[in-house]
């Protein structure tokens, strides 16, 4: 019998080779390019370190690119009047803000979800529509505190938005933790509601629609938030002519804070907002006599026949161009501009020292 260790000889020689075997094809295989690497690439066998992507990724749909406008609406839900304009949304890819009234959100909620789910924004409008400068601290944080309360059990999201009802915010800058969102278009379609004229035709009707839709078509810019009323027949019917006009016009309708987002917005806490890139907090409210740049984030400045967003438009004036303040009142600047004097916001001033 031969010895026992002569077995394993040609067994370790066959391991060995093996081994070198292995290893000779797992270098080949890391090392060398692969079939699908592109023709000049390198195939360096260094090896290469991934780097983390530290960037956090936008989540706005829209940018500075865009042509955004906000319609807003006010005092809702209505029922019928609302559910008509969020059908004419959705029939022209649009959404809307919605500032809406505790009590009519009571009576309607599943309008106001039905909002909210079609990505529409909902904003707070106080929950009984006081006055907040008219009211004890006590009564307008319940005012603002308890609508907030609903707005997130009903769409289970935070409410983020505050418009004081007739506008009126100042003096609560350090008293409300919430941006005041004001408006820079006011359609005064309320002045037209059906209750206030009984035995209009529909003629006359049809024409006070077509009014409210040019006034706002010719004075609409980028970054304009227009103002208007969900709880009107009236304003419904315009809303439902003036939304495909002003998406034809080349405008995309977006909530307030989608366009603050796109168009880079910082949103503060007690500060007041006409408009996207425009902030207006109190102590610009009134200016001193000299000289001032029309600050506006497109096209030009109203020069109207009096104060007010309610009195007549009697010039625009280009952006960038210099005025000379004469005069100013809460909010309001009195200007001549190519021989016509009149009025101007001061939310769209600044010094041109």
């Amino acid at each position: 019998m031969k010895p026992v260790k002569n077995i394993f000889i040609p067994v370790i020689a066959l391991l060995l080779a093996a081994v070198l075997l292995f290893s000779a094809c797992s270098k080949g295989g890391t090392d060398s390019p692969s079939q699908t690497e592109a023709p000049g690439s390198s195939s360096s066998s260094a090896p290469e370190t991934e780097t983390e992507n530290t960037e956090e990724p936008s989540t706005s749909k829209y940018s500075m690119n865009d042509n955004l406008v906000a319609l807003t609406f006010d005092d809702g839900p209505g029922y019928s009047s609302t559910l008509k304009i969020l059908d004419a949304l959705e029939q022209n890819n649009s959404v809307a803000t919605f500032f809406v009234v505790g009590y009519n959100l009571d009576e309607h909620p599943e309008v106001t979800k039905k909002a909210f789910d079609i990505g529409c924004e909902i904003g707070n409008h106080t929950n009984d529509h006081k006055y907040l400068t008219k009211c004890s601290a006590e009564q307008r944080d319940y005012q603002i505190n308890e609508n907030n309360r609903k707005i997130k059990e009903i769409t289970g999201a935070d409410c983020k938005l505050l418009r004081a009802p007739g506008g009126l915010d100042k003096g609560l800058s350090g008293a409300v933790d919430m941006p005041f969102i004001a408006w820079d278009i006011d359609t005064n379609d309320w002045k037209l509601k059906d209750a206030a004229h009984k035995g209009r035709s529909d003629e006359q009707r049809n024409a006070d629609i077509d009014g409210v839709v040019n006034h706002v078509m010719s004075n609409l810019h980028r970054g304009d938030i227009i103002l208007m009323h969900d709880i009107y027949d009236f304003s419904a019917d315009v809303a439902v002519r003036l939304i495909p006009e002003i998406v034809a016009a080349g405008y995309k309708l977006v909530t307030v804070s989608e366009m603050f987002e796109a168009y880079g917005t910082e949103v503060k806490a007690g500060s007041t907002y006409r408009s996207a890139q425009i902030e207006v907090s109190e102590n610009h409210a009134t200016v001193k006599p000299g000289a001032y740049i029309v600050n506006t984030s497109s096209g030009g400045l109203n020069l109207r026949d009096s104060s007010g967003t309610g009195s007549n438009i009697i010039a625009e004036i280009p952006k960038g161009t210099v005025v000379m303040v004469t005069e100013s009142v809460e909010g309001w600047a009195k200007v001549t501009h190519e021989g016509k004097t009149g009025w101007v916001s001061t939310a769209y001033l600044r010094p041109a020292d």
